[in-house]
This record gives C-alpha cells, sequence and structure tokens, in this order.
C-alpha cells in the first residue's frame, strides 16, 4: 500500500472514532442563513516521492448551510530545503447530516509552488525534466476532497479531511494528498 493510501486510511479511521464521539453531545440546530469561517490545520502531505508535516489557514463563506466557498493556503516542510505551497479556492457541499455531524465534500481550483534544496536528490520525475537553473516551480492544480464536520458546540466545529491536488504543466502531472485535522470557528447570521 503506497505512502499517501497509508495515511489516508489511518485518518479516515480515526475520525470515524471521533465523529461517534461527538454524536452523543447535545448541539443547538437553530436555524441560521450564512455565516464566515476562520480555520487553522494541521496534518500531513505527501506526492509521488516525499511525505511532509502541512500547517495552514483558510477562511470561508457560508452562502447557505449547506453550501460554501472557502480560500486555503497549506504550508509543508519536506526537509532537506524542500518546501511547497498550495493555495486553493473550493467550493464545499454538505452532503448529509444535520448541523451535529456533517460530512461534506469540496472541490475547485488553486496554485501549488514547489521549491527544492540544493541538496535535495530526490525530486519527483514531474519536476526534475524541468529542473535547470530553477528551483522553485509554480504550477496550476484542480483539487477535490471530503471530510466531516463535527460540532462542539455552536460555533466551533472539529473537521477532519482528506484531499487530493492534481497539479499539472506541459502534459504532466503531480498528485498530491494532504490529509488534515481543521479546528473551525463559525461566525454565523441567524434568520
Amino acid at each position: 500500500m503506497c505512502r499517501a493510501a497509508s495515511i489516508t486510511l489511518t485518518f479516515v479511521l480515526a475520525s470515524t472514532v471521533a465523529g461517534s464521539a461527538w454524536a452523543r453531545q447535545p448541539v443547538s440546530v437553530t436555524e441560521w442563513s450564512h455565516g464566515t469561517t476562520l480555520n487553522g490545520f494541521v496534518g500531513a502531505t505527501a506526492d509521488a516521492k516525499q511525505t511532509g508535516p502541512v500547517v495552514g489557514g483558510a477562511a470561508g463563506w457560508e452562502i447557505t448551510p449547506r453550501i460554501a466557498i472557502e480560500g486555503s493556503g497549506a504550508w509543508t516542510d519536506f526537509g532537506a530545503g524542500t518546501t511547497s505551497f498550495a493555495g486553493a479556492v473550493t467550493a464545499r457541499v454538505r452532503i448529509a447530516g444535520k448541523r451535529k455531524i456533517d460530512p461534506f465534500v469540496h472541490a475547485g481550483i488553486g496554485l501549488y509552488r514547489a521549491t527544492f534544496g540544493a541538496n535535495e536528490i530526490d525530486v519527483p520525475e514531474f519536476y526534475s525534466q524541468r529542473m535547470t537553473v530553477h528551483r522553485t516551480f509554480t504550477d496550476p492544480s484542480i483539487v477535490a476532497g471530503g471530510g466531516v464536520s463535527l460540532f462542539v458546540n455552536r460555533s466551533v466545529a472539529v473537521r477532519p479531511d482528506a484531499e487530493t491536488a492534481v497539479v499539472f504543466r506541459g502534459g504532466h502531472r503531480l498528485v498530491v494528498t494532504t490529509v488534515a485535522m481543521h479546528v473551525v470557528y463559525h461566525f454565523e447570521t441567524s434568520r
């Protein structure tokens, strides 16, 4: 089993256990019309050759209780001077649930910037074939993923999720998988 699949499987199992614990806690479900979210997250990112810790943040606008638009930024340190930054704008859609436990899917577009250290030798082929003098690359990406929002109270949620970004350039592509745990704060406007 590949590294990304192992990380994703572990993450999904941990999220399922956490979700069942939150399901037993009461949360107010008063109707609201829209809101703003801020969140921070930590996790792990893996590409074709390496894995590293990721930290990031996001801000979003919940257009309705089911649909949200979110902008995010994530930084990964792969070691040996190799880092990446992934920025994306996604649409998130709740697929079930009633606020207490909200499973969702999301998809969108972004940019992926990778910088390789001077001594880095384990460079994915996606970059090594383009590497001349430059050791920093910025490429477009398409992102998709899913997760679940587990509400601790009306304003705070814990949100485990997994996301895959397909980075592309010149007919070639690189798949980058990220699993993360978000802590989300909701600023709501009631009806």
